[in-house]
């Protein structure tokens, strides 16, 4: 994807590595840019393209998230279960379309 197309950018995690244990809610930031578009998803990839989708680990937003362009607060829960080995990439759509991810996020 060309980066004209790109309108929702993760420049970098706020942690690193972003640490879930199973069964805990993980809260987090996005920092890069475009959060405040609407019809954001933000969810668990196994690679940085995007594709993979974890669905495991469930990904929201949080909704007390200021309404702000250059960040963006998220609460990750992975189910009992989730694989533990690989590192995983937090990856972000806007209308349905990758845009961008970033790891590693990883599950104990």
């Amino acid at each position: 994807m060309s980066d004209d197309n790109v309108k929702v950018e993760i420049e970098r995690l706020s942690e690193q590595p972003v640490v879930a244990f199973w069964g805990v809610d993980k809260p987090f930031k996005l920092i890069g840019r475009g959060f405040s578009e609407r019809k954001i998803e933000v969810y668990i990839s196994k690679n940085e393209y995007g594709n993979g989708v974890v669905e495991q680990i469930k990904v929201d937003i949080d909704p007390g998230s200021a309404d702000a362009d250059g960040f963006l607060s998220v609460i990750a829960h992975a189910e009992l279960g989730t694989d533990r080995e690989p590192d995983y990439w937090v990856a972000v759509k806007l209308n349905g379309e990758f845009q961008s991810a970033k790891g590693i996020f990883k599950v104990f």
